[in-house]
């Protein structure tokens, strides 16, 4: 698997497995957390969320739920997020339900279609 230190999962969502699609936060500033301060944000390689996903399959084929990493994955755009949630029904036809983190910003920059 391919995590980037630190790995910081949200403790109110019990999911396995987790898959990091990015490293650090985009926003980064807040005052009150220190969590990714030296942690620059970048999206992980799809070659790197490919055989993660591939490792995940072999070890759990039969996973219901995921827990997508780092801070805010969802301010991937659609054209990057879209292909990333195909490969995880494509390794894992099971899966019911995707965990991420994210911003408002993030979510109002998506249509409803998306």
């Amino acid at each position: 698997m391919h995590f980037t230190e630190p790995v910081y999962r949200n403790p109110y969502w019990p999911t396995f497995p987790l898959l990091q699609i990015t490293q650090g936060c985009t926003h980064n500033k807040c005052k009150f957390c220190t969590m990714y301060k030296d942690v620059d944000f970048r999206i992980q390689p799809v070659e790197w969320i490919e055989e993660d996903l591939q490792e995940i399959a072999d070890m759990k084929p039969n996973a219901k739920t995921i827990q997508l990493l780092s801070a805010n994955p969802l301010v991937l755009t659609y054209d990057k997020l879209a292909p990333i949630l195909e490969m995880i029904k494509k390794y894992l036809p099971k899966m019911e339900m995707v965990y991420m983190a994210g911003r408002v910003t993030d979510v109002k920059n998506k249509t409803v279609e998306q």
